[in-house]
C-alpha cells in the first residue's frame, strides 16, 4: 500500500494542477478575452501571437503535470469504485479538453501566427489542413476573434469540472477509509 504522505502528494499535484489550469483558463477567456474583444480586429490579430507565446509558458506546464497527477492518483484507487469512477471522469475531461485545443485552437492558432509571419504558421501544415478557416485576412478577423473566444468557452466549463471530479474522488476515498 502506498504511503499516506505519497497520496497526499499526489493527489496535491493533481487538484493544484488542475485548479491552477481553470484559472489560466478562465483568465484567459474572461481577462484576455476581453481585452481581444475591445481591440479593432487587425490588432487582435497583430498582437494575438506574442500574447498567446507568453501565456503558453505558463498554461503548458499546468497541462503537462496535470494528466501525471490524474493518472497516478487513479491508480491510488483503482480497487476503490466510487473514487476510481470519478478519477476516469476527471481523466476523461481532460482528453476532452486535449481535442478541444488540438482540432479546435491550435489550428486557428496557427493560422494567426502564419499572419505576423511566425515560423510556427509555416512548420505546422497539418493544424492548416484541419482548420475551421482558411487564411486570417482583415475581413475574417473579427469572426477568427469571435470563434477563438466562443471555443474557448467549453474549455473553461470543462477545466473547471476536472479539480471537482479530483475532490470527489478524494472524498471518496476518504468516505472508503472510515
Amino acid at each position: 500500500m502506498q504511503s499516506e504522505i505519497y497520496r497526499a502528494r499526489v493527489n496535491a499535484l493533481t487538484v493544484i494542477t488542475s485548479a491552477a489550469f481553470f484559472g489560466a483558463n478562465l483568465f484567459i477567456g474572461l481577462s484576455i478575452g476581453g481585452y481581444w474583444l475591445n481591440l479593432p480586429p487587425g490588432d487582435f490579430v497583430a498582437q494575438f501571437f506574442t500574447q498567446f507565446s507568453n501565456f503558453l509558458y505558463t498554461i503548458m506546464p499546468l497541462f503537462l503535470l496535470m494528466p501525471v497527477g490524474l493518472i497516478l492518483s487513479a491508480r491510488l484507487d483503482r480497487d476503490n469504485a466510487p473514487a476510481r469512477r470519478n478519477w476516469g471522469i476527471a481523466l476523461w475531461l481532460y482528453l476532452a479538453v486535449s481535442l478541444i485545443t488540438i482540432f479546435f485552437h491550435m489550428p486557428l492558432n496557427v493560422r494567426l501566427a502564419a499572419v505576423i509571419g511566425s515560423p510556427l504558421g509555416d512548420v505546422l501544415d497539418f493544424y492548416k489542413a484541419i482548420a475551421l478557416v482558411g487564411p486570417v485576412t482583415e475581413e475574417n478577423a473579427a469572426t477568427i476573434r469571435g470563434l477563438w473566444l466562443l471555443g474557448h468557452i467549453p474549455r473553461v466549463l470543462i477545466t473547471l469540472a476536472i479539480p471537482i471530479y479530483a475532490l470527489r474522488a478524494m472524498a471518496a476515498h476518504e468516505q472508503a477509509q472510515r
